[in-house]
């Protein structure tokens, strides 16, 4: 594949564009991205369909191409673009959070946002450890978008997160009085809670977050103390 067949791939979307639902889609994101109507099974279909016949790209184009799908005009594009970094995460280099960290503050909106924190960027930081300085940077940042990332990067590790880390991070954007940071800090607490309930019904009593956090935080717990 080279970067002039990524002209197919739009063609491709086109040929399966709904426009009813490209509306609908317009709306539910606020009006900040261009759709073609086509809900994800069939555009995760359609990408798959476009790479078994073009190729997946040749190493030396990987960020090329990723960063043309994000250029582009309709949001399923850049969704395309990150079923392409799924399909090769394994094989992140460490220069690779330069992309990481440039699609997150790119046509940032929570649909792409989350998936590459909680996905890519947290895939990157378990290969490369020794890179969290850049972690440590993105919950210092203006952007709160790269501080939800932050925040939201460990969702999946379960057992293994970092929960001093984690929770440094909270305390440092407790205050903010940006919904999506108050969001995040709820969600990553609730998921944590599922490995270790007493550290975060601990963390929920001693530290003062939003009644927004806390309800969040606490959905599992108080779930499970009235069953």
């Amino acid at each position: 594949m080279n970067l002039n067949d990524l002209n197919q791939l739009r063609n491709l979307f086109l040929k399966n564009a709904n426009p009813f639902l490209a509306l609908k889609m317009k709306s539910y994101m606020r009006n900040q991205f261009e759709f073609f109507g086509i809900q994800s099974p069939l555009r995760r279909e359609l990408t798959s369909q476009f790479l078994k016949e073009y190729g997946f790209p040749h190493e030396e184009q990987v960020v090329e191409t990723i960063t043309e799908l994000w250029n582009m005009n309709e949001r399923e594009l850049q969704n395309a673009a990150l079923q392409v970094i799924d399909m090769r995460k394994r094989k992140f280099h460490q220069e690779d959070i330069k992309l990481i960290e440039q699609i997150t503050i790119e046509k940032s909106w929570w649909d792409t946002v989350d998936h590459i924190a909680s996905n890519h960027a947290g895939h990157y930081f378990s290969l490369y450890p020794e890179q969290l300085f850049i972690a440590d940077r993105w919950i210092e940042s203006d952007n709160f978008w790269l501080q939800r990332s932050a925040i939201l990067y460990q969702l999946k590790y379960k057992h293994n997160t970092d929960a001093e880390r984690l929770f440094t991070y909270i305390r440092k954007v407790s205050e903010s009085n940006e919904f999506f940071i108050q969001k995040a800090i709820g969600w990553s607490l609730r998921q944590y809670s599922k490995y270790n309930p007493e550290a975060v019904r601990d963390f929920v009593e001693s530290n003062p977050l939003s009644n927004l956090s806390k309800r969040e935080a606490l959905k599992v717990l108080n779930r499970t103390s009235l069953s």
